[in-house]
């Protein structure tokens, strides 16, 4: 049960994370452009999030 609660907590914080991120990256790329070093940057950063999340998900 505590396992459970603690992998919740866990994936519920990094849908909230991604979010931002993925906010965040949008707003990079309509103000720097969608291919710029910075938007790229925050998109495999949200990748490697994703993939966390997925590993996370998959030990429910």
């Amino acid at each position: 049960m505590q396992r459970y609660k603690y992998n919740s907590t866990l994936r519920n914080n990094f849908l909230i994370g991604i979010e931002a991120a993925r906010e965040l990256m949008i707003e990079v790329g309509l103000e720097e452009g969608f291919t710029s070093n910075n938007t790229i940057i925050i998109s495999q950063f949200i990748d490697q999030m994703l993939n966390q999340l997925e590993e996370i998900t998959s030990t429910n």
